[in-house]
């Protein structure tokens, strides 16, 4: 019996009044999230699931939030909706107060915001409408979906030069790479929150060096939340980079921005939505000095189509990325550097085959699923050592969690045995939840005692390195 259920919360008539916290969470979900009430509530689930609280969350739960017949969910409610982002009913200031208040926090007004941060959000646009929008059109329509500040955030006594965020990012580029998203993403936020503050002191080139710079690093918080496992403020921080790169007129930048926003829906099973940022990123792409992001976009619209099980589509936007890749020449943007790693698309492609695979027919399963290894083999073949280390934790994880599936036991078990080391030195939600669908697949596959202890000893890691790996491994700024 879910325990935290309507049953155990508080109800009341609708009152209909405009500052409700029912309307406010519809807002929320309707112009922030672009989402149905049943995917709302999957949110909530997958939360739940993450944080290992029992609760079974349905379409009828919100619908009765939304219209006031419940006006104060249980405390486990309010705490999971809290966590995902959305409007907390314990607030005191309605949700759109609290955006304009803070907005001037994270943008000074200096003409990189305008009115429609502060109007309602009942206008009904989707965030997927306004980034279209945005790209061919002012990214002002954007405000409302960028991060909010913590209100008891410490501020930094001096604000930080051009070159000391360039070099800041680079360092924790490095980091975030070899170590996972967890040891760079608070740092990444603090620093992006200081800098920001010198936005539009100066006016020219140097305005728009520093947009860029800012426009980099929030795209790095973006990819550093996302490897943590928070889309919401990975997708909020993504948005930033998207709105100060496109004031800038870094086309590169705005395009590998859609690229992580893209990259999100991917990771929230939304292959549909993944796919449209993807596509959207092509038209500045295609506008920039470099081909690079072009070509990383087509490998990821492989990567969605796979997901829909669409394999002629996927293999045309594969063959897309490997024609971009032979027109790069050697200006790479620091942002797209890391997908020409040696090894880099190849360890993509063979995770695009196996996600393909999971849903091919028959005979086309095992093909793509023997493919997988094929190319995730090669990919760490052809590693150098400035390859990231958690992109070689996840050709291992893949070739481990392959192997199993085609009954390749000794294999897959020395594999999974390296993906274990490595994963002591990369912590990132994105590599536990590859390790846990490995260990699932390894359980299935064999009875052998082996693979039972080598599952055991995983999932011990795993839930190890829950607190204390994390602690051990987070970077301070200041190393950056």
């Amino acid at each position: 019996m879910d325990l935290t259920g309507p049953d155990s919360e508080r109800r009341g008539p609708h009152t209909g009044a405009a500052d409700d916290w029912g309307s406010h969470l519809r807002s929320y979900r309707r112009t922030q999230l672009g989402v149905s009430r049943g995917d709302f509530a999957e949110l909530i689930n997958e939360q739940a699931r993450r944080q290992r609280i029992n609760v079974s969350c349905s379409e009828r739960h919100v619908a009765r939030w939304e219209l006031g017949e419940v006006r104060k969910p249980s405390k486990t409610y309010r705490r999971l909706l809290v966590s995902i982002g959305a409007p907390d009913p314990d607030a005191d200031i309605a949700a759109g107060a609290a955006i304009s208040n803070v907005m001037p926090d994270v943008i000074p007004d200096t003409g990189y915001t305008s009115a429609i941060a502060h109007r309602s959000d009942s206008r009904g646009v989707t965030l997927l409408e306004a980034l279209a929008a945005a790209i061919v059109g002012s990214p002002d329509i954007l405000a409302s979906w960028l991060p909010y500040p913590e209100p008891d955030a410490p501020r930094r006594g001096t604000r930080p030069d051009l070159d000391f965020v360039r070099n800041a990012t680079v360092r924790m580029r490095e980091i975030d790479q070899h170590h996972g998203g967890f040891a760079v993403a608070h740092a990444a936020a603090e620093l992006l929150r200081s800098s920001t503050a010198t936005l539009g002191h100066d006016r020219g080139q140097h305005e728009d060096q520093m947009l860029i710079a800012c426009a980099d690093l929030a795209r790095l918080a973006g990819w550093a939340y996302h490897d943590v496992g928070d889309q919401q403020r990975a997708r909020r921080y993504a948005t930033m980079a998207l709105v100060f790169a496109r004031r800038a007129g870094a086309d590169s930048l705005v395009s590998a921005s859609m690229y992580v926003l893209g990259r999100i829906s991917l990771i929230e099973r939304d292959p549909r939505t993944a796919l449209r940022m993807f596509q959207l990123g092509q038209l500045p792409a295609q506008d920039s000095a470099s081909g690079g992001e072009s070509a990383r976009l087509y490998a990821n619209e492989a990567w969605a189509h796979a997901m829909m099980g669409n394999a002629g589509r996927m293999e045309s936007a594969l063959a897309r990325a490997e024609e971009e890749i032979s027109r790069v020449g050697e200006r790479i943007d620091p942002w797209t550097r890391v997908f020409f790693t040696p090894g880099e698309f190849t360890g993509i492609q063979s995770v695009i085959y196996h996600e393909y695979a999971l849903t091919a027919p028959g005979p086309a399963a095992e093909r793509y699923t023997t493919a997988a290894v094929e190319r995730a083999r090669a990919s760490v073949s052809a590693s150098e050592p400035g390859r990231p280390a958690r992109s070689v934790l996840f050709d291992n994880i893949t070739i481990a969690t392959a192997a199993f599936r085609l009954g390749q036991i000794d294999d897959a078990v020395s594999f999974a045995g390296a993906a274990l080391e490595l994963s002591s030195h990369v912590v990132s939600a994105r590599a536990d939840g590859r390790l846990r669908a490995m260990m699932h697949t390894a359980t299935l596959s064999s009875p052998r005692s082996d693979v039972r202890d080598l599952c055991h000893a995983i999932g011990q890691a795993l839930d190890a390195g829950a607190h204390p790996t994390r602690s051990a491994i987070r970077y301070e700024l200041a190393t950056a």
